[in-house]
């Protein structure tokens, strides 16, 4: 594949993403988003620059742009994530610090100023009035959150129930974020049911953060613990542990301990919890937080189950499996994807092998070593279907499959299993590797190189999944995904159409056997999770 071939898909692909992030920029606003703006004109305009001077450069030019200047803050903002779930506090504060200054848009980048500040308060630390005033910009509204978070991290639910009581009030900082700690606070200080139900509509309805896969699966984990009930909650924090930071699964355990009545057991679990965890501040201060409040409160009795209550719950927990599901798409894997890994790691070993002992670019190499041609394939040549797929053009051509490979198989290995994830790779490599060989002409027989088409495949088992299942697709996140993969097949298309070196046979027939095999193959729910949810409690 040569390297010029690259040129026009990457400027296709550069345009679609700086059309979507202007779509993004425009609805935040023009003072937010200058520079965002500035960045947008600053791509194009070395673009054209690089088309006055190479033309075949303009391709590479503003791609190598879009990665460095809108897409690495997006990834550096997935790190900063996890840095703060895993409690490392040095390493957030150096990506926050890198991030308020690259970031494009001033909302963002005024929120990561303040992350230190944030990290301060959840370890515990007293943070200056002056601090607080200065990370709050003179906004009343941002200063009061910094308020009722402080109360919140002391425990001090009477006062932060109270800092709810004004309809008005209450509206505001649901906008800031702060639901989930408006429904601790009620839940904490009544144990009726009905009012945590109460509580859990409002915040839901009320809190725009929600909507964030993240916010979604800790809101469920916490209103089942703040119901009491232990056995779900445990099972939640397991399923849904991806999203939870560290601490934070013995930290609702106990909390649901507290709730169902039965508050020595969730000290014993706290205790537990910090001699695993207490090295790191963030956790210690969390779980030594909730220890103090259940020594300092008077006797609670367990949460009442009302219909009411129930109802919301059994609500909530219809979205869990879907947030495990898609979990994959965050860099949060709900399976660990080691088949896919393996497999990355065995097609760049039989790389470096095919390469070292020959020209990996020599057809009659190539061939030797297992590739297809079509033009002379029978019955005993069906053993190249498979190792065809082990075999690649030069080193572009194997990093780009295997960049696929872990695009797409992670999230087959976490929804269909490893086995199933299996079948649709080798099915598929051999259906797409007959299709070219059925309906590629006689009279130009082409060599077969590539595991694209299994790959592709299981793209296509992505999109059916995405499309079969009603809770994946009903999700942000999954509806993000399958319009992206709409977009990244149509650039495929176009990429097919231009480098004649490329089989688009394949790479169609690929996409048409996963979508098919993973329509068949599909678990209708996430497989054991949500049949466990309903059977615990």
């Amino acid at each position: 594949m040569p390297i010029d071939a690259l040129a026009l898909p990457l400027l296709v692909v550069t345009a679609i993403g700086l059309f979507g992030y202007a779509l993004y920029l425009r609805r935040l606003g023009l003072p937010d988003a200058r520079t965002g703006w500035a960045i947008v004109a600053f791509i194009v305009l070395a673009a054209a620059l690089a088309w006055r001077l190479a033309p075949s450069s303009p391709g590479f030019v503003a791609f190598g742009l879009y990665l460095l200047l809108v897409i690495a803050p997006v990834s550096l903002q997935t790190r900063l994530h996890r840095a703060i779930g895993a409690g490392d506090e040095e390493r957030a504060r150096r990506l926050a610090w890198l991030l308020a200054r690259i970031h494009p848009t001033r909302a963002v980048r005024d929120e990561l100023a303040a992350l230190p500040i944030i990290l301060a308060l959840r370890a515990g630390d007293e943070v200056p009035d002056a601090e607080l005033d200065r990370v709050s910009h003179g906004l009343p509204q941002v200063r009061r959150a910094f308020d009722i978070v402080l109360l919140h991290n002391r425990r001090d639910v009477d006062a932060v129930r109270a800092a709810f009581a004004d309809p008005e009030e209450r509206a505001g900082l649901f906008a800031q974020g702060l639901g989930s700690i408006y429904v601790q606070a009620v839940a904490c200080t009544d144990p009726d049911g009905d009012a945590l139900a109460e509580a859990l509509a409002r915040a839901i309805a009320g809190d725009p953060t929600f909507q964030q896969p993240e916010r979604a699966a800790r809101l469920i984990i916490q209103a089942h613990a703040l119901a009491g009930d232990v056995a779900r909650t445990s099972a939640l924090a397991e399923g849904l542990g991806m999203y939870l930071a560290r601490g934070d699964r013995e930290l609702c355990i106990a909390l649901a301990e507290w709730c169902a009545g039965r508050p020595d057991a969730a000290r014993r679990t706290l205790a537990r919890a910090l001699e695993h965890h207490g090295e790191h501040r963030i956790a210690r201060s969390t779980l030594v937080s909730l220890d103090a409040m259940i020594v300092r409160r008077p006797p609670r009795p367990a949460t009442t189950r009302t219909p009411a209550l129930d109802h919301r719950l059994a609500a909530l927990r219809r979205g869990a499996p879907a947030l495990r599901a898609v979990s994959t798409f965050l860099g949060r894997h709900a399976v660990r994807p080691r088949l896919t890994w393996a497999w990355m790691a065995v097609l760049v070993g039989f790389y470096a092998v095919f390469a070292a002992a020959g020209d990996p670019y020599d057809p009659d190499h190539a061939y030797a070593w297992g590739a297809l041609f079509t033009g002379d394939f029978g019955p005993s040549e069906a053993w190249r279907l498979g190792t065809l797929t082990l075999l690649h053009v030069g080193g572009l051509h194997l990093t780009l499959n295997v960049l696929m490979l872990w695009r797409f198989g992670t999230f087959v290995e976490a929804l269909y299993g490893r086995a199933r994830l299996a079948a649709i790779y080798v099915l598929s490599a051999a259906l797409s590797g007959l299709a070219v060989v059925f309906l590629r002409d006689p009279a130009s027989p082409l060599l077969l190189i590539g595991a694209s088409g299994a790959i592709m495949a299981l793209g296509g088992a992505v999109i059916a999944a995405l499309l079969l299942r009603r809770d994946l697709r009903s999700t942000r996140i999954g509806r993000a995904e399958l319009v992206a993969l709409a977009i990244l097949f149509g650039l495929q298309v176009v990429f097919d159409s231009v480098t004649p070196e490329v089989s688009g046979t394949a790479h169609a027939a690929g996409i048409a056997a996963g979508a098919v095999l993973g329509a068949l193959f599909l678990p209708r729910r996430s497989r054991g999770f949500a049949d466990m949810l309903e059977q615990t409690g």
